[in-house]
């Protein structure tokens, strides 16, 4: 017996009702001690699944056009997966029934998402994931303006890069310049200029990387196209 009413509404709230299957049922009785039992129905009590996003970290950026890799982890203590959905805010992406629980977001554009995961067991019960936030960015640009290319100085030469910078949708943080692999310096504010002093005879390839304020850097089109295009620097 779980308990009893002697007045309408004849209404029982059972609590903290562990998991299982269960058979319930009403007796009444009248005031001549005549009673009648209900016809059962079962209930069952489930454990919520479990999820938690494992990628990408909380405040990861990518940059435009972005392909985003989803994944989480999901479980059932008391039953099976049946799925998990991926969520940007309320708009649906995609699922997966059955593990590894990962999707692959595609072509995302520049903004701030916060993404989530859905599981649902077997007995339909659900959980939602706390949310993390992704943002998309365009890279920012950079070009080398000065020297121009095949430029020749006398050594020991003093020799002023200069870089054109922007970012469209954030600000630009810094400007690096290098010979090959080896960093010269930087400048955090425009006009990006540096100059390299005491260069001795040689021939040298000079890049500028810009960074922006989310982090991401683009190289100047000098390095990417270095094997047909160098930017050399002559010092007889």
């Amino acid at each position: 017996k779980l308990g009893e009413k002697t007045t309408s509404p004849y209404t029982y709230t059972w609590t903290n009702v562990a998991t299982g299957t269960y058979s319930i049922t009403a007796k009444a009785t009248d005031n001549a001690g005549v009673s009648t039992t209900s016809a059962a129905r079962t209930v069952i009590v489930n454990q919520a699944p479990q999820v938690s996003l494992t990628a990408p970290a909380n405040n990861t950026v990518f940059t435009a056009p972005a392909s985003i890799t989803i994944t989480a982890s999901a479980s059932d203590n008391d039953g099976t997966v049946a799925k998990v959905e991926f969520f940007n805010g309320a708009t649906r992406l995609g699922e997966k029934t059955t593990s590894p629980y990962t999707y692959t977001w595609t072509n995302v554009a520049t903004g701030t998402y916060s993404i989530t995961a859905k599981v649902t067991d077997n007995a339909g019960a659900s959980t939602t994931s706390a949310a993390r936030t992704v943002i998309v960015t365009q890279a920012p640009q950079v070009s080398l303006t000065a020297p121009a290319n095949n430029t020749v100085f006398t050594a020991p030469a003093s020799i002023t890069i200069t870089a054109s910078a922007s970012d469209n949708d954030g600000t630009v943080a810094k400007v690096e310049f290098f010979n090959g692999a080896n960093k010269l310096g930087e400048k955090t504010t425009s006009p990006y200029t540096y100059t390299w002093n005491n260069v001795a005879m040689g021939t040298y390839s000079i890049t500028a990387k810009a960074t922006d304020n989310t982090g991401i850097s683009t190289v100047s089109d000098v390095l990417k196209r270095q094997q047909v295009r160098n930017k050399h620097y002559c010092i007889p």
